[in-house]
Formats: structure tokens, C-alpha cells, sequence
């Protein structure tokens, strides 16, 4: 069986057209679908009478991106758990494909899939680890004045073969399917995480464990991108990602390269006023 999980904080317009595509491509009876609403204040009764299929689960608390999901993992039962951002749109049975896929390499512990932007034009959805200079570097914002900045470039993996299967560092976690045998053995998502880095965090995690991450070129799905960030202030946003990166920096890197992160604290948040300034939401 493959198990779904979305978290929905005001997203309920996308969760609505996620589902829909997500139930024409693919036969209920053999793919368990899971909402988790993660108290948005979004009323999901039309949702929860259009799609009975559908195991909705309230948290009466906003537990952010990675504790809405473990919310829901610990209620799956599937082989395979595919988290599905509710502005993904299927437009094909991407999740019956993974699952062979995977199926077919047994030390993947990780899939992502090409996702596209609702145009049909490639996104870009895989990236190297971060590292303490590129992430130094995106906070400065020098990428907005040098965008082609080696660092930032590396990071993003700019050079990066849409085209071919891979194995990466990390994949997208807007679709991301994870085997049931890997979370048995290093847990669940860290959310200590609240929004941002908890899936780059777990195939971190995955890797150091052993298991492989792949890119799979041939499967593909629409993905929107930012559908719950949209209705987020820039400034808060900005907030919640310095705090991510922070984590992760002191996670992999120690708190003695933290600590930096912590003193240019100041001097990160005068750009991120300036950014929110710059694109108000």
C-alpha cells in the first residue's frame, strides 16, 4: 500500500484540486489518502463530504510543516509514505510509478519526482547539501546581486540534468516518498523544523544512515510552489527560514559555526525587512 500525507494550512482551494487529480489517476482501494489539518482555521467540510475516501485528522494546534506530517505518518500504513504539498497537481499515476521504482532498487530510501511549474517548464527540485558559506551567502542576499555566485550556484545545482535519473543529496519536499523501512530505522521528521530545511534535514539523516536519494526524471507531476507561503508575510517567513537554517547549520556543522549564524542575526534581519519591503505580501 502507499500512504499519502498532506498537511493543509490554508490551503484548501489546492487541496481540493490536489485530491481530484490525485483520485483520476489512481484506484482508491490500494492508496491511503491522508489530510492532516493543521489547525489553519480552514473549514474542511465540503472536502471532508466531497472525498470520503479521504482520512481527515485536526490538530488543534499549528504543529508546522514537519509535525503536521509525522501527525499523519504515525497514522499510515503503507510500504511506501509520499508527502504531497496540497498545491501538487498529478497528471499522471506518478504515485504507483515511484512505488515500482523503488521497489526495483531496494537501498533507496528517498524518491522525488521532475516536478513542473503549472506551465509545464521544469523546476527546479533537487539541491547539494547546504553548507555554512552558501547559506552565509543566501541570508546576505548576494545572490540577488550576484546570481551566478559559485556557492550559491553549487547549492543550487544550477548545472543539474533534469533529463536523467540520479542519486542526490536531497529532492524536493513537495513529493517526497519515503520507504517505510527507513523511517523504522531513523524515525521520523524532525520538528524541531517548524517550516523549511526538515527535508533536507531527513535525507540528510537518510544518507548518513546509508540509504540512497534518487531523482527519477521519467515521473513527473505540476507543483504550484508555495501555496501556503503565499498567504505568509514576507518578514515572517524570512523569520521561520533564518530559524531552519540556524538549526540545521548547528545540526551538521556544530555551535561553534552556529554561533556566527547567531551574532549576524541582526544583520540578517535588516535584509529581511528590506526584502519584505521590497515584495510585501
Amino acid at each position: 500500500m502507499i500512504s499519502t500525507i498532506t498537511v493543509n494550512y490554508r490551503t484548501a482551494d489546492y487541496l481540493e484540486r490536489m485530491l481530484e487529480s490525485l483520485l483520476v489517476h489512481h484506484k482508491n482501494d490500494d492508496i491511503e489518502i491522508i489530510v492532516v489539518e493543521n489547525n489553519s482555521g480552514d473549514d474542511l467540510t465540503k472536502l471532508i463530504n466531497k472525498f470520503p475516501e479521504v482520512k481527515f485528522i485536526s490538530s488543534n494546534k499549528n504543529l508546522g510543516f514537519a509535525g503536521g506530517c509525522n501527525l499523519g505518518i504515525q497514522s499510515a500504513h503503507g510500504d511506501y509514505l509520499v508527502l504531497i504539498n496540497p498545491d501538487i497537481i498529478f497528471t499522471g499515476d506518478a504515485l504507483y510509478q515511484i512505488r515500482d521504482a523503488m521497489d526495483l532498487q531496494a537501498e533507496i530510501g528517498i524518491g522525488g519526482v521532475s516536478l513542473k511549474n503549472l506551465d509545464g517548464t521544469q523546476q527546479k527540485c533537487v539541491w547539494r547539501f547546504p553548507t555554512p558559506i552558501d547559506q552565509l551567502f543566501l541570508l546576505l542576499k548576494i545572490h540577488h546581486l550576484m546570481p551566478n555566485i559559485q556557492p550559491i550556484s553549487n547549492w543550487r545545482m544550477d548545472d543539474f540534468d533534469y533529463t536523467k535519473d540520479c542519486n542526490v543529496d536531497q529532492v524536493m519536499g513537495a513529493f517526497f516518498c519515503i520507504r517505510r523501512k527507513l523511517i523504522e530505522q531513523i524515525g521520523l521528521l524532525d520538528d524541531g523544523f517548524f517550516m523549511w530545511y526538515e527535508e533536507v534535514d531527513y535525507c540528510k539523516r537518510a544518507k548518513n544512515a546509508g540509504w540512497r536519494v534518487r531523482y527519477f526524471a521519467n515521473i513527473k507531476a505540476k507543483h504550484k510552489k508555495g501555496s501556503s507561503f503565499d498567504r505568509v508575510g514576507t518578514l515572517k517567513k524570512q523569520n521561520m527560514f533564518r530559524r531552519s537554517v540556524r538549526r540545521y547549520i548547528i545540526k551538521y556543522f556544530g555551535v561553534g559555526i552556529g554561533l556566527i549564524f547567531t551574532l549576524l542575526e541582526p544583520i540578517f534581519w535588516i535584509f529581511s525587512v528590506i526584502a519584505s519591503v521590497l515584495k510585501p505580501l
